[in-house]
């Protein structure tokens, strides 16, 4: 029934660079030359472990044992079956139902210590294709696939758990460059405190007397007035900059001068 010699070639499997879909299609490929079906449904259970998903299928129709065969109070394929440890063979059944696509059937749950990983299903279309003696081939098969199927997990969630740190990674990075740029800005503002005190205050005498004594400056004397004005103007840049100051939201720097950053004012 099944060619065992085929069953060495899931083990290199593993060995390339394949994905999870990438290796149950060539799983199914190997299967294809160890046993004949008419169609091959392979579930594997979900990451919540609830329910069973259709991870790779052949043939014209999903083989799901629970429309083809009836369990007692509904338990279905993950109840019953699985819960069966090994493979469980459907000589002959009865197609006294459109539905049925099958008249042999054979569902192999895999198992890793007590963890069910998935089923596989296999439907052929002549009644006792599949016997009860080949049960141990069936069971060999299943240690083959639940060892692949184990290894494509333990990957997966080796790459779940790699994106999450990097991720996390990340916004630490994000939120150290955060704290930086609060401590300099924290600095900053230090800064612009004491030069608004030390600079402010003396400046605006500077301006105010500026203005008294252009009023006092004599017409004929307009170079006087002029040298004044320039004066306040040049108070007036500096009051600007230390006002432009207190709307410093971060500390990008510009160049000043050639090869000369300094903090950006707006």
């Amino acid at each position: 029934m099944i060619s065992l010699k085929f069953l060495d070639q899931f083990g290199t499997l593993l060995e390339k660079s394949l994905s999870s879909a990438e290796t149950y299609s060539a799983v199914f490929d190997i299967l294809d030359r160890v046993i004949e079906f008419k169609s091959a449904t392979l579930f594997i259970t979900a990451p919540s472990g609830d329910r069973l998903e259709v991870a790779e299928s052949r043939g014209p129709v999903t083989v799901d044992l629970a429309a083809e065969v009836p369990f007692l109070q509904g338990e279905g394929l993950s109840g019953w079956v699985a819960s069966q440890r090994g493979p469980v063979v459907f000589s002959t059944v009865r197609r006294d139902r459109q539905i049925r696509q099958f008249c042999s059937l054979v569902s192999i749950p895999l198992w890793f210590e007590e963890r069910l990983l998935g089923v596989l299903n296999l439907g052929h279309k002549e009644p006792g294709y599949y016997r009860q003696e080949d049960k141990p081939g069936f069971q060999k098969l299943a240690g083959h696939l639940s060892l692949i199927v184990e290894q494509l997990r333990l990957r997966d969630e080796i790459r779940d758990k790699n994106f999450q740190l990097e991720k996390l990674l990340q916004e630490l990075q994000t939120t150290q460059t955060a704290l930086v740029e609060k401590e300099r800005l924290a600095a900053i503002g230090e800064v612009v405190v004491r030069i608004k005190h030390e600079i402010n205050n003396p400046l605006s005498i500077i301006i105010a007397f500026t203005d008294l004594l252009s009023m006092q400056c004599p017409e004929d004397r307009p170079e006087f007035t002029e040298a004044l004005g320039k004066v306040k103007e040049a108070a007036q840049r500096i009051e600007h900059i230390t006002k432009a100051l207190e709307k410093v939201e971060s500390s990008v720097t510009e160049e000043y001068l050639a090869g000369v950053k300094m903090l950006k004012i707006e």
